[in-house]
């Protein structure tokens, strides 16, 4: 089985392009197939990171690590922690904003949030795995929040 992998990103727009990109190439390698739910996720949760979950100064960590069910996918950011955790929200059909986590909770099988130490928090999902190929090398890359 491939080992877990992870990325960091830097506070910038440019970053939840970058991060579905490292979604598809470690998947690609792992041999594992997406149908788009792991990509839309990360799209997702990458953007709540740079809106909600971290300063100018601070970017935003995916970690990927696959098991025999599926894939685990887990958002790190460095919110400050008098801010509350998120939950998704109850959107009225006219509101621009407001539907991420509820996206994650339809197409990940399972996800939460975890707070992280010093500061920030984990949101993570699982995602439930397609056949897989042979899997090769993972995608070694990794800085720290």
């Amino acid at each position: 089985m491939p080992e877990a992998t992870q990325r960091f990103f830097d506070h910038r727009p440019e970053s939840v392009k970058a991060a579905r990109d490292f979604t598809t190439r470690t998947l690609r390698a792992w041999g594992l197939n997406d149908n788009g739910d792991i990509r839309l996720v990360v799209s997702e949760l990458a953007t709540n990171a740079l809106a909600h979950g971290s300063d100018a100064d601070h970017g935003f960590l995916i970690r990927l690590e696959p098991d025999d069910g599926g894939v685990r996918l887990e958002v790190h950011d460095s919110r400050h922690p008098s801010r509350p955790l998120p939950e998704p929200a109850s959107t009225g059909p006219a509101a621009e904003t407001g539907r991420g986590l509820v996206i994650v909770a339809a197409l990940a099988a399972r996800w939460g949030v975890t707070p992280r130490q010093p500061r920030g928090k984990i949101v993570w999902s699982h995602f439930p795995a397609t056949p897989p190929a042979t899997a090769t090398r993972p995608v070694q890359e990794a800085r720290t929040c």
